[in-house]
């Protein structure tokens, strides 16, 4: 049986099930769409990899809510909501408009050649490319640390991912030139266990990066190719589940108690000692069971994104007037005064626009942590439940032509394709607050036509 008749099978299953079955319809058909219109053949698989976490963002809940025999309006972390089902009917639509933003652009784009793209990487010697990656990487390293605390440092932001540009590239070149491949993927592993030693959970972006590459001569979606992408996940899983749990006690070790995002413990090999120490303490065989349930339910919630919308779906505009573009208005507004010509620009405090609209008090910047919206609820709040996809279908466009852009404007083939590895941040659109979707999208951009 072929993967699409799979998929139909699991899908048919989960809506018969399903307490919500018109949503688990609705939203099991858009991922469908997901896979046959972003799975570009010969090209990285990134733009792929980012629509699939944005449709998980939306709609996690609905087979978890099917396996478990729950209704989404009960799986809200606030208790009991009417407004959870109209929250992710309106976050899934707004995947859809953000993907026909995406498509229209690259209607014309044609498949790559691939004798070109192995005439072009013929040009590069694998084992400088490999020491060169890795002399990058861990340099990167020092610089990043500069360019969150520089006056201008969106503005280098560029620079900071062109690392998973230059690893995109590499693991390209030992698709087609395979002698460095068993090094490159011992590599990635180093990296991801090093990953490890940091305040965010950075593992995942490498797993993304890495598949999405790897994943670039496959023309179709094959039970194969499938089962690759469940493996992975399957481990992003598992890794996530262990962080989920057990990340408050080892960010309260990295910044001594201290609650903030600034590290102070730096030393890499002791902080992976730590952690390896409160893994083996919460995960050991008397605490397994217990401590993989808390990690899987705090996952579940961290990666569902549509209670803060059900809340403001509440409050807008029952308590609270729509805001008839002013949320979108400050973010171009933001965007548009570069911090290094405008020193005095107002910070932006994502936990204050959430707790305004949502009618809930959530920490803020003094309290070292960020509660965001999301751009998609921004949008509801600016132009209501039927304008509101028109920024939405704009900012998918944005990406596209962005996307565009690099594959014909690119130093080569093969670095413009490159060169959109990075942009899976940007496509998980729905919990990014506009003003960062615009700030990270337009300063990216300009940093890598810069590069190239």
């Amino acid at each position: 049986m072929e993967l699409k008749g799979i998929y139909f099978l699991i899908l048919s299953f989960l809506v018969v099930i399903s307490p919500d079955p018109l949503s688990m319809a609705y939203a099991g058909i858009m991922f469908l769409l997901v896979m046959k219109f972003m799975w570009r053949m010969n090209e990285p698989k990134h733009l792929f990899m980012g629509m699939v976490m944005y449709w998980f963002v939306a709609a996690l809940l609905l087979p978890y809510g099917a396996i478990f025999n729950t209704p989404l309006s009960e799986l809200s972390e606030y208790g009991k909501s009417n407004t959870m089902v109209l929250a992710n009917f309106l976050a899934v639509t707004s995947l859809a408009v953000f993907m026909l933003g995406i498509q229209l652009p690259l209607k014309r784009i044609h498949v790559m050649d691939l004798e070109r793209v192995q005439e072009i990487l013929e040009r590069y010697d694998g084992k400088k490319l490999f020491v060169a990656y890795i002399i990058f990487s861990f340099s990167s390293n020092f610089f990043n640390r500069y360019m969150l605390t520089a006056s201008a440092g969106q503005l280098l932001i560029a620079f900071a991912n062109f690392k998973w540009v230059f690893l995109t590239f590499l693991i390209i070149h030992t698709l087609l030139f395979s002698a460095n491949q068993k090094y490159v993927i011992m590599m990635v592993a180093v990296e991801i266990l090093l990953s490890f030693s940091g305040f965010w959970s950075a593992f995942k972006d490498y797993i993304i990066v890495a598949l999405g590459a790897f994943m670039m001569l496959n023309r179709q979606i094959r039970i194969k190719n499938f089962m690759y992408i469940l493996f992975s996940i399957a481990i992003g899983y598992f890794f996530l589940v262990m962080w989920s749990h057990s990340k408050g006690e080892y960010r309260k070790y990295l910044t001594a108690g201290e609650r903030s995002q600034a590290v102070v413990k730096t030393n890499t090999l002791d902080n992976l000692g730590v952690l390896y120490q409160i893994f083996s303490r919460d995960f050991s065989a008397e605490n397994f069971a217990e401590s993989f349930a808390d990690g899987s339910e705090r996952l579940l919630y961290r990666i569902s994104y549509i209670d803060y919308f059900s809340l403001t779906l509440k409050q807008v505009p029952t308590i609270l007037p729509h805001e008839d573009g002013q949320l979108t208005k400050d973010a171009i507004i933001h965007v548009l005064q570069p911090r290094l010509f405008f020193p005095n620009k107002k910070a932006i405090d994502d936990s204050e626009i959430t707790s305004k609209y949502t009618g809930r008090t959530f920490a803020g910047r003094n309290e070292g942590v960020s509660f965001s919206l999301g751009m998609v609820p921004e949008c509801y709040i600016d132009f209501g439940p039927y304008y509101m996809f028109i920024p939405i279908f704009i900012y998918g466009l944005w990406i596209g032509i962005m996307y565009r852009f690099f594959l014909r404007k690119g130093y080569n083939i093969v670095w413009g394709i490159c060169y959109s590895a990075p942009m899976y941040n940007f496509l998980v659109a729905y919990p990014v607050p506009s003003t960062k979707f615009l700030g990270w999208s337009i300063t990216y951009f300009l940093g890598i036509w810069f590069i190239n």
